[in-house]
């Protein structure tokens, strides 16, 4: 895939999906840029040197880059024979939803993209964020990766594989890890705990090293071991939820690397970014100084509303 040979300072490591949305009003939006696209926005709020390392098909080239091209994201990785991988998801009155794919699109298997087709340049970007469930053979190669680069790490966990029969296997990756983000119902049932705080600590206790607990509205929790803090939910007009999670991530990581490793700090940025995705279905049209300036500001409002729990 053809690079636009930007300086990169951080960078995703996921499948980029493109979403057709039907409301039950008969409403639709196609066409949405969605998976890694969230975390690439929420870091691209506080950085002008991003890249997205994803696996593309045929159709990418003047069908869906031109987000990407107009913000200037280095977008690189493996190309796949098939289409992008594109669903349409039919929303149901009572918020629940579907996924179907539509056919000769690639699956989300078929365009996770490789460590190995991640550029080798890559491997000393200041940081670096990967959503990935537990796949023993992801982790062969992703941990010799991480090892030898300097970039820090920053895993968001897919959801399902937050699950007590996989504690052990989490735990062990966990080591090498830098940052790790869920959400609370994640936590919960990773840990079986039910108290936030409580969550946290055993996220600390399975060799979490910086920790955030996504809690939506409640804003979230974070940790480096030395202390627990509460980082409230921004104010924004909600639209839509899809993408809060990836984008909180994408911020948590460039503000843990720009504030030098202060996790405080670092939950500022993702509650600040996720608040620029919750505004509209997708990503902002356009991620311009006037919306990092507006970023900034309200970073520095928020500071103020941060408390400690213990």
């Amino acid at each position: 895939m053809d690079a636009m040979n930007a300086p990169v300072d951080y960078y995703v490591l996921t499948q980029l999906l493109i979403d057709d949305v039907y409301f039950p009003n008969g409403e639709h939006k196609q066409n949405q840029l969605g998976g890694g696209t969230y975390a690439v926005a929420g870091m691209r709020i506080w950085s002008d040197r991003v890249g997205f390392c994803c696996a593309v098909g045929p159709d990418y080239p003047g069908q869906y880059d031109g987000w990407f091209r107009k913000h200037q994201i280095e977008v690189t990785g493996g190309r796949r024979e098939k289409r992008c991988t594109r669903a349409r998801l039919n929303y149901f009155p009572d918020g629940e939803r579907e996924e179907i794919l539509l056919p000769g699109c690639a699956t989300h298997r078929e365009t996770q993209p490789l460590v190995s087709e991640i550029p080798p340049a890559y491997a000393h970007c200041k940081g670096m964020y990967f959503f990935k469930d537990c796949e023993p053979t992801f982790w062969d190669e992703l941990l010799p990766f991480l090892q030898h680069g300097s970039a820090l790490s920053c895993w968001e966990i897919f959801g399902a594989s937050a699950d007590p029969e996989n504690r052990d296997l989490i735990g062990d990756y966990l080591r090498h890890v830098d940052l790790f983000s869920l959400n609370l119902t994640e936590g919960k049932r990773l840990t079986g705990a039910l108290q936030p705080e409580e969550v946290l600590r055993g996220l600390l206790a399975l060799n979490a090293k910086n920790v955030i607990l996504r809690m939506g509205a409640q804003g979230a929790l974070v940790s480096s071991g030395k202390g627990i803090y509460h980082i409230p939910a921004a104010e924004t007009q909600v639209v839509d939820v899809t993408g809060g999670g990836n984008s909180s991530t994408g911020g948590f990581t460039v503000g843990f690397c720009e504030s030098g490793g202060d996790i405080v700090e670092a939950g500022l940025y993702g509650s600040v970014s996720a608040s620029y995705i919750l505004r509209q279905y997708g990503v902002p049209e356009d991620i311009g100084p006037e919306l990092q300036r507006n970023a900034a500001k309200t970073l520095d409002t928020l500071r103020r509303r941060v408390s400690r729990l213990n």
